[in-house]
């Protein structure tokens, strides 16, 4: 459960609000962050372009048990994002992509945001009719990641390379094996005196 500031609340009370969805898209050296209002909006570090109208965003589907992902389509692009989807493809998979929700008041300042969704960007496809272009872009969730396999194990070698100095699994292999006793029932009451 999230807990909403006070002037959040406030301002939730106070006023006329509208949420609108913050894409943000991280590329290396140049962000691109666009958001499904009419108006742009800034919050944290980023200013989000309003794009309403000129891209879709698939359903959120938080189904228990199973991990889906995502599409996004922006058509009308500007010729800056066309050459991004037309260059190498090592440059858009892995990229982060964060979906956030983001509450709006009547002044068109974002009082909070949310993450409704987070992932890394797969493909990006062009299609164009003669008139207009559409890029398409496919994320998976990072979700997924909590699927993969880890290659570290609970060895000292291990945790030297995440925490040199730290002991913590240093007479781990010496130990395997090894039986442990526990005192019997007539150890303790001899030491209870009973």
């Amino acid at each position: 459960m999230r807990v909403l500031s006070g002037p959040t609340v406030a301002e939730l009370s106070a006023t006329e609000i509208s949420v609108a969805q913050l894409a943000l898209m991280q590329f290396a050296g140049f962000p691109i962050a666009l958001c499904s209002a009419n108006r742009d909006l800034v919050w944290g570090s980023f200013t989000y372009k309003g794009a309403a109208g000129l891209g879709t965003i698939s359903e959120i589907d938080d189904s228990p048990g199973e991990i889906k992902g995502l599409q996004l389509a922006i058509s009308g692009v500007p010729s800056e994002y066309l050459a991004l989807a037309l260059d190498d493809a090592a440059i858009v998979q892995g990229t982060p992509l964060t979906i956030l929700l983001a509450i709006v008041n009547a002044a068109g300042m974002v009082i909070d945001a949310v993450i409704d969704w987070d992932g890394h960007m797969d493909t990006m496809n062009i299609s164009e009719d003669g008139e207009t272009c559409t890029i398409a872009v496919t994320a998976e969730s990072s979700a997924g990641d909590l699927l993969r396999g880890s290659t570290l194990t609970y060895s000292n070698v291990d945790q030297q390379q995440l925490y040199p100095g730290d002991r913590a699994f240093e007479f781990v292999n010496s130990q395997k094996g090894k039986p442990i006793v526990w005192a019997g029932k007539q150890w303790l009451l001899a030491v209870s005196g009973k």
